[in-house]
């Protein structure tokens, strides 16, 4: 722990109280949203069906143009002049150590539901390839962990990163002194962004991220239920998974409730760790220069055809295939980018904007691209070479029983499982005592640098992400779980162009228009 840690950590927080009109507000609409799918679970899965094909349909190319946008922003901050401007003054110093603020990062951003996607993803696009590709073929091949890379590599940091500037500046170089996303948007709406129009900007954000939370525990839980009940040789009920969340919500709430320094960060750290080793676990058992040499030709197919893949529609054929995996994945990205923006902007003081960015996209990124190519290519090796039905024992039993039987294969597999399960309760935890800490700050007053919400509105939020979960998890079926983080981001889909718009005015107003020269004259 560097000195300024090591002050702020010792530094006696205030706490800040709570604004009323957004806590409630909020309340009240994620109670309308969730509700409804505990009492009316039947008639709620008919129209959840029909809400998801009306959106994805109807907006797929928004939703693919602001993902685009977002990449397109991040680096112009990159390459462009206002990559050397410092988040903070001159003499701000980083609060973290590099890798306590990368692990930060990288945890935050990805948690368990990469673990759960790394394993599965291939093998829907083994047997459901885009382009009209026949599957199971050799292309099918190519094209399974292209697509994984594509869909949780450059462009979901870039949506991150949007947001993460526009917080980070806003309150570090502008001084803004809140954490909310309301004052993020003043660069565009001006003092509307501190009234009633402000105070909606929040409450849809708040809504958005329960919507990207509940959105992945409802993969999580029954992943981590379904693995205890193969091992252990127990039926895998409702009561099991309600048992496994209110667990794991027990675990992300006692980090949430330390707060960021005493608990986050060290989760985050513990999780990195497990997470580094358990993928060279991986790597080193399986056909390793085989992986090595399919990540390479994966992560070449990908950048060759990243436009295309960027802006996939699929219009004439209309396979489904970018609404159900594309138009999914930057909802759910744009569900939780308002979190990670919030919570990268508090703890990058004393960070260039490149930096800052660069971790994001290309730290983070190729970081999560690895993991996603080393278990890609070891489910391959397991199907192809190993003679394992995998595809066939999802489609009849589940995700997680895939999984399971992915796992099975591992040796030593008595110790890697419970291992493995303990690395998935830590991963999403280091996401959601996170968000569940950022919610906390949206709906309080007076939250900056120095204050912290109180610790029981920490806790209520903790435990609303679990019956909001649950609900979820009631109603069952993965569409279900799709449309929630679709429906709630379709606010901050909007946000999102609002924060670039803030951003490029505000270092507009700061450093000037370059000077150009033209015909020998400067203009």
């Amino acid at each position: 722990m560097n000195s300024d840690e090591g002050k702020q950590k010792n530094r006696k927080k205030q706490m800040a109280n709570v604004s009323k009109p957004i806590f409630l507000a909020s309340v009240i609409g994620c109670l309308a949203l969730y509700v409804p799918l505990i009492i009316m679970q039947d008639e709620a899965q008919g129209l959840v069906n029909l809400v998801m094909d009306k959106v994805t349909y109807g907006l797929d190319w928004l939703f693919e143009l602001v993902g685009f946008v977002s990449l397109a922003f991040s680096l112009w901050i990159v390459i462009g002049r206002f990559g050397s401007v410092k988040l903070g003054t001159r003499d701000d110093k980083p609060e973290f150590k590099d890798f306590t603020w990368v692990a930060m990062f990288f945890c935050a951003g990805i948690g368990a539901g990469a673990m759960y996607w790394a394993c599965v993803e291939p093998l829907y696009y083994l047997s459901s390839p885009p382009f009209g590709i026949e599957p199971m073929s050799a292309a099918a091949r190519e094209w399974a962990s292209a697509y994984s890379f594509f869909h949780w590599g450059f462009t979901p940091w870039a949506i991150f990163s949007v947001p993460a500037i526009a917080f980070a500046y806003c309150y570090y170089n502008r001084r803004k002194f809140h954490f909310k996303a309301s004052y993020a948007c003043s660069g565009l709406l001006g003092k509307r962004a501190y009234g009633k129009v402000g105070i909606a900007i929040d409450v849809l954000v708040v809504i958005g991220m329960m919507g990207g939370f509940a959105t992945s525990l409802a993969f999580v839980f029954p992943m981590i239920s379904c693995i205890i009940s193969e091992f252990f040789g127990i039926p895998d009920t409702l009561p099991l998974k309600i048992a496994v969340g209110l667990f794991f919500t027990c675990i992300y709430s006692w980090s949430c409730f330390k707060g960021l320094y005493s608990g986050i960060a060290k989760l985050s750290n513990i999780n990195m760790v497990m997470f580094i080793a358990f993928v060279i676990y991986v790597f080193l058992v399986g056909p390793s220069s085989w992986i090595l040499s399919y990540f390479s030709d994966s992560l070449g197919i990908m950048i060759q055809n990243f436009f295309r893949m960027s802006f996939y529609t699929d219009a004439v054929s209309r396979s489904g295939f970018p609404q159900n995996w594309t138009v999914f994945y930057w909802a759910w990205w744009l569900s939780w980018a308002i979190y990670i923006g919030l919570f990268m902007a508090r703890i990058s003081k004393g960070r260039t904007l490149r930096a800052f960015v660069l971790n994001m996209i290309v730290t983070a990124g190729g970081g999560t691209m690895l993991i996603f190519g080393i278990m890609g290519g070891y489910v391959q090796d397991l199907i192809f070479n190993k003679g394992m039905d995998l595809i066939g024992i999802m489609q009849s039993q589940g995700g997680p029983k895939a999984i399971y039987a992915i796992l099975d294969t591992l040796p030593g597999k008595t110790v890697i499982i419970p291992l493995f399960v303990l690395l998935l309760m830590i991963a999403q935890a280091t996401g959601i005592d996170s968000g569940a800490y950022t919610m906390s700050n949206i709906t309080s007053q007076e939250v900056g640098y120095n204050a912290e919400p109180k610790r029981w509105v920490r806790l209520f939020w903790s435990f609303f992400v679990y019956l909001a979960t649950m609900s979820l998890i009631l109603v069952g079926g993965m569409e279900v779980v799709k449309t929630s983080s679709i429906l709630t981001c379709i606010p901050i889909l909007v946000l999102q162009i609002f924060f670039i718009i803030s951003v490029s005015r505000w270092l507009k107003e700061d450093f000037g228009v370059p000077k150009i020269l033209v015909n020998d004259k400067i203009k």
